[in-house]
């Protein structure tokens, strides 16, 4: 097992480095170095999301159904890793010059098929944890490992991107405005995701023959994934859960997608700040990654969930809301770093440890419905995991594209200006400081929408037991 947990988890690298991509630096590449407006930057990657909707359920059944000699898992994840690689870096490296149009429709076609890449591989290698183990505190570990090796891939490129890429540069630049670091940074996201894709596939080739010789063999018909999609979404369990997930995603994305407006022109923080304030993230993950588990043990993942929510909610926009109050020190201040960076590795503390719980609560309704309508939909399950996932970079940057033209954000436009004069906007005291204030208050409400949510599922340790009791019969999966 301990090797399977390794490559399992390495394999959400590439979904590390493409959340990092979409959340953080795509939105402030596309509106302050191209020019494209906050809004249609914002709907471009909604859009990619829409396209989601409808490809996640259907590569989950699929996956579901497929009968090969690699299994049903594997020939997807092994036929994204390139176009995925490509895709991501086709993304940051549009033809210069480009007018708002063909930049909207460059955004949108690849954002789209870097998305569509994704869902080949994540989907069915999310598929897998179910099948892996059917342990209630295993599949919390088996969780950690993927987010574990998701996350530090993620911190780790942006933290490289804060300290190399995105720096001051030779001449007086910003390196947040500068379009070829942004294109070097597609690049070697792209690298690192094919890298992480090939290498889970061939380190759980030998899970094959165990995930396969379960299926139950059937053709993939419109009529019968209509009927598994209506087994999937009537479960109760599943419906809450999904709407939780969806709400916090949308929130996490906000705060993702703002992050780099906000510490960049509400906290006045360089390039290098940030990258030091980043590496609280460091901190935040090793610290989710051992107590995750634990909480799995020694307590209840619903109630643990809904704590650590309810936590979020009130910690992560409280520093703006002191700022605003006049009770943060200065902008750009070394106190006020040292505070941020406390405030940012408690929050992802949190935040993280909640997404490794609602993660493996979704492998627990797995066994629920099988237990109640005697099916099983790994693949349709995992489906939503990836949906919400990628959730956070397409409803959290719509958002934060909206705001940015509502409260009148200057857009950068730097790709034309000579390297030397290249440097940030002058940002009016009181835009940086609506940004602030809609950043907290959208944050406050999507949290609340997930708490409530979190609250109503029904599913403990000891439903999960019955129903493992109940499914002896047939196998412990």
């Amino acid at each position: 097992m301990g090797s399977i947990r390794f490559f399992y988890g390495i394999g959400s690298v590439a979904e590390g480095v493409k959340d990092t991509a979409f959340s953080i630096f795509l939105l402030f590449y596309y509106n302050q170095v191209l020019g494209l407006s906050g809004t249609l930057a914002g709907l471009a990657i909604l859009i990619a999301l829409l396209f989601d909707a409808v490809s996640d359920p259907l590569v989950g059944a699929w996956s579901d159904t497929v009968r090969t000699r690699w299994g049903r898992r594997h020939p997807f994840m092994l036929a994204s890793a390139l176009p995925f690689g490509l895709a991501l870096w086709a993304l940051f490296s549009p033809p210069i010059d480009l007018d708002q149009p063909v930049l909207f429709a460059w955004l949108v076609g690849f954002s789209v098929l870097v998305r569509l890449c994704l869902t080949a591989y994540s989907v069915p290698s999310n598929a897998m944890l179910p099948e892996i183990s059917s342990h209630y505190d295993e599949r919390t570990e088996l969780v950690a490992y993927r987010f574990f090796f998701g996350w530090l891939a993620g911190l780790g490129i942006a933290t490289y991107g804060y300290f190399v890429l995105f720096a001051a540069q030779p001449g007086g630049a910003d390196g947040r405005l500068v379009a070829e670091a942004y294109r070097s940074y597609g690049l070697l996201s792209a690298v690192l995701a094919t890298l992480a894709i090939v290498l889970c596939a061939w380190g759980t080739r030998r899970l094959i023959p165990q995930l396969r010789e379960r299926m139950i063999h059937r053709p993939l018909h419109p009529r019968q994934l209509r009927h598994d999609l209506r087994t999937v979404f009537g479960s109760r369990p599943f419906r809450v859960l999904f709407a939780g997930a969806l709400f916090s995603a949308a929130g996490w994305g906000y705060i993702n997608a703002t992050s780099f407006y906000v510490n960049t022109y509400f906290w006045g923080l360089s390039a290098e700040q940030i990258g030091v304030l980043s590496l609280s993230l460091y901190l935040g993950l090793f610290a989710a990654f051992g107590l995750a588990p634990v909480i799995s043990r020694e307590s209840d993942k619903k109630q643990a969930a809904v704590w650590l929510s309810l936590f979020a909610l009130l910690f992560g926009p409280a520093p703006i809301f002191a700022a605003l109050a006049g009770w943060m020190p200065d902008p750009g201040s070394k106190d006020l770093a040292i505070l941020l960076f406390l405030h940012t590795g408690l929050l992802f503390v949190a935040l993280i440890s909640v997404s490794i719980l609602t993660a493996s609560m979704i492998a627990d309704v797995t066994d629920a419905t099988e237990a109640e309508t005697g099916e099983r939909h790994e693949g349709l399950f995992a489906a939503v995991i990836a949906f919400v996932i990628k959730a956070t970079s397409g409803l959290g940057t719509l958002l934060a594209g909206i705001v940015l033209d509502v409260v009148g954000f200057p857009r950068n436009v730097a790709a034309n200006a000579p390297a030397e004069a290249i440097s940030l906007v002058q940002v009016d005291p009181a835009q940086g400081q609506a940004l602030g204030a809609a950043v907290g208050v959208l944050i406050l409400v999507l949290f609340v929408a997930s708490v409530a949510c979190l609250m109503c599922y029904p599913l403990r340790r000891a439903d999960h037991e019955a129903m493992r009791q109940k499914l002896a019969g047939v196998g412990d999966r």
